[in-house]
């Protein structure tokens, strides 16, 4: 297992007021909230749920990464998301499906607060203020998805690599920006529905044309004009 520090109760509760729909919360609601959870310690590639598996929690990101995804009728794994600190997921299986609509993996060491059983469903149906941040949280995960279905709706594969590059944030390098690449390349892969020959050919492909500088763990980008231009087009024209 992992080498993790424990978390009090008040560490819980001080992470909990860290996210966007517990903020609100008055201390007392949070603490009781915090009553309600557990540490999770996961392991590189360990499993937290399963597509199919009652629901009884959902889950908040302290640290490391955690990959949602479902396995298609070809075998082949579909990345849904992958969820990163402070972001929490699986609020909808807990609230409305009783059931997980996907699975949930560690893609790194990753320690996970578990949020959920029937004291904190209690305090959603007995406080306003619970369901008022739990609907909130519905919403942000909506415009998620929403965002995931608009990213695998762009037709081509260069478009949708180009466009998940444009969107990473950038820092100045000692002449062009440089993105860090938040996840492994085989990762990346899955998370924009390609074979990871296909990204291979892509990176190698635009590195040769002088678009970009393909480096381990992240990208230079050498001529943004050029990226922009594929992330507009739906068919895989260039360069």
């Amino acid at each position: 297992m992992i080498d993790c520090y424990p978390m009090d109760l008040a560490e819980r509760q001080l992470f909990l007021t860290r996210l966007p729909h517990f903020r609100p919360l008055s201390r007392k609601l949070v603490e009781r909230i915090a009553q309600a959870t557990t540490v999770r310690d996961l392991d590189i590639d360990q499993a937290l749920i399963s597509e199919g598996q009652p629901a009884n929690s959902f889950f908040a990101v302290v640290s490391g990464r955690i990959r949602v995804y479902r396995i298609a009728a070809d075998g082949h794994e579909q990345v849904l998301h992958h969820v990163h600190d402070g972001q929490s997921f699986a609020e909808p299986a807990l609230l409305s499906m009783g059931r997980y609509p996907a699975h949930a993996r560690a893609v790194v060491a990753s320690k996970v607060l578990e949020i959920g059983g029937q004291a904190f469903v209690s305090l959603v149906h007995g406080e306003p203020g619970v369901a008022t941040a739990m609907i909130g949280s519905l919403c942000m995960w909506l415009v998620r998805m929403a965002e995931r279905v608009e990213e695998l709706s762009i037709a081509s594969a260069p478009a949708r690599l180009a466009h998940y590059l444009l969107a990473l944030p950038a820092s100045p390098g000692a002449e062009h920006l440089e993105v860090d690449l938040p996840m492994t390349k085989k990762d990346l892969a899955a998370h924009l529905a390609i074979t990871p020959e296909t990204l291979s050919r892509l990176l190698r492909r635009w590195q040769d044309a002088g678009v970009i500088e393909n480096r381990q763990r992240s990208i230079v980008v050498l001529d943004s004009r050029v990226l922009v231009g594929i992330a507009d087009r739906l068919e895989d024209s260039g360069p």
